[in-house]
């Protein structure tokens, strides 16, 4: 054996992407991070665990694709560890496309009804159409939406909209926000809103839309929108698979999306 191949055979072996990945997920292990924990910054990362921020940047990259953690950047940021599990916050303003984009998911819908019909009782007294709305226009729109999270079945929407309010809305593109929609069409900003939640089984029609066993928990929350002028704009009642989602208490404010989730 020469020289050469011996000084080789001698030299630290260079760590590989794999080798990060390792080293990372065993940092996250032995301090037992939870959901929704911060791992530190990655100066702090790095230096912890021996290799260049460049490689730990590769590292981090590869775990938010997988959803092992998410980047967030701004006040409440940093590097989150995460489950694959949505987050979203009670009583929010944020529509779900908003929520799903800044933690670096897709969200898509796809509208199973929408029909205009006359108002029942409960729409009359909870949506205030008597105080509102004309007589001769207790209608609502009557809008089921089911809504997917890269892909997979999450939730199960039903939406009850006074039609005075936004007229023509059945003409509109209906998989996109409402909330966006009310906003850039018709001049109107939910600026309050009162949400209820409890867990119930799915029933047979459930089940089918979301692709789950019927008697899979469910988190179903039921709400109510208000404008500035104090009118209701929105009742409804969402339905989601318990499994694929964290509600949280707290408000935790905007943040701007990382680098991985814009591409």
């Amino acid at each position: 054996m020469g020289p050469s191949t011996h000084m080789a055979s001698n030299l630290p072996r260079r760590l590989t992407r794999l080798d990060n990945l390792r080293l990372l997920r065993n940092l996250i292990h032995e301090h037992e991070l939870l959901p929704g924990e911060r791992l530190g910054s990655e100066r702090e990362i790095s230096a912890q665990l021996g290799i260049t921020r460049a490689d730990l940047r590769i590292a981090l990259a590869s775990m938010e694709k997988t959803h092992e953690i998410v980047r967030r950047i701004g006040r409440g940021g940093g590097i989150v560890i995460s489950d694959e599990r949505l987050e979203r916050n009670i009583n929010t303003l944020e529509s779900l496309p908003m929520i799903a984009r800044r933690q670096g998911r897709i969200l898509h819908s796809k509208v199973l009804s929408a029909v205009i019909e006359s108002a029942s009782a409960s729409d009359i007294r909870l949506l205030q159409l008597q105080q509102f709305a004309p007589a001769s226009i207790h209608n609502i729109y009557h809008i089921t939406r089911l809504r997917f999270i890269d892909g997979t079945p999450l939730s199960l929407e039903t939406s009850r909209l006074p039609s005075d309010l936004f007229p023509g809305l059945l003409n509109k593109d209906l998989t996109t926000s409402f909330y966006q929609r009310f906003e850039e069409d018709y001049g109107l900003r939910p600026t309050e809103v009162d949400e209820t939640l409890e867990i119930i089984q799915a029933d047979a029609e459930c089940a089918e839309h979301l692709q789950v066993a019927e008697g899979t928990a469910l988190v179903r929350i039921r709400r109510i929108a208000k404008v500035a002028t104090g009118r209701p704009c929105e009742r409804a009642i969402d339905v989601y698979i318990a499994s694929r989602m964290r509600f949280a208490m707290h408000h935790s404010g905007y943040v701007r999306l990382s680098a991985t989730a814009n591409s």
